[in-house]
């Protein structure tokens, strides 16, 4: 026995330097009845807060107490059954966070402090297989256990929290399964979907809260998430029976399993009723943009076509009294001249006969002039377009435009040397210097300078569209003066015509809208800066012409009146009867014979009667729906090589005889002289047959 004991002893002495050479706690029990404590670690000791005498060879049971003796669950009833499963299976035994109240010393207050361990029990077996011992090894986690309980808490009045805010927000999570099709909801998406109450709520069971029209929608995202792995994302309503249809959008993250196959879906929703609303709201307005936006363009239309309506009326007003105003004081001076013609004719006193003819014929030629600056600024006078050197044109005015001006403005030049040619009316281009030149001087009664500059300029598009004109290469005349200036509010109407800066009487208001009206229809443009009290400049924009300087217009003769052929038969066709009287009898006169007709249906009747005609004189602008065209037109099928003079009074001479269908044919504008009506026949009768 004292051996045996004596190799007890040794046995468990060696043993208590081994437990207490392992780190960490440990107690060995003995496997009997009382689970007799055989040895303990120091740390053991430390953390029980007891003393090894007080432990070695005691039943474990009665030195560590149970707090809750009655409860089958407790700390001590808990390791007990551990220990004796450990005995019975000869298995070690696993224990997490077994709560086990540990008593302080009496000199603390003898009271239990509550403690959780992670235990280990692991059984030591006899040679025949018997358990002896058992290992108890444990881990004290009160600290991790009170973190999780803090951490716990804390999740928990964050979740209630996030709960509150999202019942507030209106915004709720679901948790659907792909599988089962179950969807988890939290109380705020319960009460989005009006299903609160519900137990285990699926797919079928949503569906009939959803609106019909997003049914079909609904289902097919939902498969399409659990077939391809795509997120959610859905607009749809809900019928509820208390709020009726509102507008809900849902957002949700496709999560899948360990084996990469769509699982589940984690997302929420938001009721977006109010945005929906609004959103729909403004599709109705902008499917009825067009239609107002029509009905305000319509009436923004109709409001500019009146305001252009009351301007052109205004601007007609302005033209017609400027008109009436000129020719009132021009038929005034025919009239007076005419009258005192007939006076002196029954006086008998025919020696003044000449100078009341001359006034008269004066008066006719400035209504003429008149009615010819009308024309280019309508850009319908004819223009005789030819090759022109500025320079030279410029340069052969400076003794004229010198004069014109007076000895109190100094005149200069600066003529570009490498001058590109223009296409224009060399004629009309003097007539327009001449125009600028007599308004700088009107414009510097006390005298100044007036200068004249040309230069070639390439436009490029910007600068062509604000001009008004297209890109291309021009050459620039321009006219600067320093006189006195126009006021920038008059500046928009100087080329209107009949708006004049002058004093009442100094001017007809015609010679700035002559000179842009040319310059337009040359196929240019006209631009005018000035400054009050600085002076101006009108710039002229002619467009380049790319051939060679041809041979110039050679020099009118001296008039002579025709003597040549004569007795050809001509036939008269015009609806003014003082004019188709006035050319028969200067027709007469040479010696011609003459056919007349008021109209082209009785000159067709004529025309069939007579067989043959030298010379057809028509007016262009005809009654009864026959114009001079139609009838000459008719008349050269009779008589193919017929010889055409036209006589016309409207603006578009012009463009009627520049028309291809009316070869040969000649024009003569109206009013015109008997010398230029007779020259003008005398060449075509001359003439080689068309």
């Amino acid at each position: 026995m004292r051996r045996a004991a004596k190799g007890n002893l040794i046995v468990m002495h060696d043993l208590q330097a081994i437990i207490d050479g392992l780190p960490g706690i440990y107690l060995i029990v003995a496997a009997d009845a009382d689970y007799t404590m055989v040895a303990c670690s120091d740390e053991r000791l430390r953390i029980t807060m007891t003393r090894r005498e007080d432990v070695i060879d005691k039943p474990l049971f009665e030195v560590f107490s149970d707090q809750q003796p009655d409860d089958p669950n407790s700390g001590a009833a808990t390791l007990r059954r551990s220990l004796q499963q450990v005995i019975a299976t000869g298995q070690p035994q696993r224990l997490t966070q077994v709560r086990y109240a540990i008593r302080r010393p009496d000199s603390s207050g003898g009271s239990f402090e509550e403690r959780f361990w992670n235990v280990v029990n692991a059984p030591v077996k006899d040679a025949a297989g018997q358990v002896r011992y058992i290992i108890h090894r444990v881990e004290d986690v009160t600290a991790q256990r009170h973190a999780q309980e803090l951490a716990r808490a804390q999740l928990q009045e964050s979740d209630e929290r996030l709960n509150a805010a999202l019942l507030v927000s209106s915004t709720g999570t679901f948790y659907w399964q792909l599988a089962s099709q179950r969807i988890d909801m939290d109380a705020a998406m319960l009460r989005l979907v009006g299903m609160e109450g519900f137990g285990e709520i699926y797919l079928s069971d949503l569906l009939e809260r959803v609106h019909q029209q997003d049914r079909e929608r609904l289902v097919l995202l939902g498969e399409r998430c659990a077939i391809d792995g795509d997120d959610f994302e859905m607009h749809f309503r809900v019928l509820l029976p208390a709020l009726g249809e509102r507008w809900l959008f849902g957002r949700a993250m496709n999560v899948s399993d360990q084996a990469g196959q769509p699982s589940y879906l984690v997302g929420a929703c938001i009721d977006v009723t109010d945005h929906k609303r609004t959103e729909l709201a403004l599709q109705r307005l902008n499917d009825t943009l067009e239609s107002r936006v029509e009905e305000a363009i319509a009436a923004r239309a109709a409001a500019e076509s009146a305001l252009h309506q009351a301007q052109k009326m205004e601007a007609v007003g302005q033209l017609t009294s400027g008109l009436a105003h000129d020719f009132n004081n021009l038929l005034g001076g025919i009239v007076g001249a005419l009258g005192l013609l007939g006076r002196r004719l029954e006086q008998g006193r025919h020696d003044e006969l000449r100078r009341h003819l001359d006034s008269a014929l004066s008066s006719a030629d400035r209504a003429a002039a008149l009615t010819h600056r009308l024309l280019a600024f309508s850009r319908r006078q004819p223009l005789h377009l030819r090759p022109t050197d500025a320079n030279a044109l410029v340069d052969g005015m400076r003794e004229l435009l010198q004069r014109t001006i007076g000895p109190l403005v100094t005149f200069d030049l600066a003529l570009a040397h490498d001058l590109w040619l223009t296409q224009c009316d060399a004629n009309q281009l003097e007539n327009v210097l001449l125009n600028l030149a007599l308004n700088a001087r009107d414009a510097m009664p006390d005298g100044g300078r007036l200068g004249i500059r040309t230069a070639n300029q390439t436009l490029d598009e910007s600068t062509a569209a604000r001009l008004g004109m297209t890109a291309d290469d021009y050459v620039v005349l321009s006219v600067e003066d320093t006189g006195s200036g126009i006021a920038p509010e008059k500046l928009p109407y100087v080329f209107d015509p009949f708006f004049t800066t002058k004093p009442l009487g100094a001017g007809t208001g015609l010679g700035l809208s002559m000179v842009y009206g040319f310059a337009r229809q040359s196929g240019g443009s006209a631009q005018i800066d000035s400054t009050p009290g600085q002076g101006t400049s009108v710039c002229l924009y002619l467009p380049r012409y790319s051939g060679a300087l041809g041979e110039q217009t050679e020099q009118r003769a001296p008039r002579q009146l025709p003597s040549g052929i004569a007795g050809r038969r001509v036939l008269v066709v015009d609806d003014e009867d003082s004019i188709r009287t006035l050319v028969c009898e200067v027709l007469e006169e040479m010696g011609h014979r003459t056919l007349q007709a008021a109209n082209g249906v009785t000159a067709l009747d004529l025309l069939a009667e007579a067989g043959s005609i030298d010379l057809l004189i028509t007016d262009i602008g005809l009654p009864g729906g026959m114009n001079g065209h139609q009838f000459a037109e008719q008349a050269r099928r009779q008589l193919p090589d017929l010889k055409v003079l036209m006589i016309t009074g409207y603006a578009e001479q012009a463009q009627f005889a520049e028309q291809p269908s009316a070869p040969a044919q000649e024009v003569l504008g109206k009013p015109f002289t008997l010398d230029a009506l007779q020259t003008r026949v005398q060449t075509l009768l001359e003439s080689t047959p068309a």
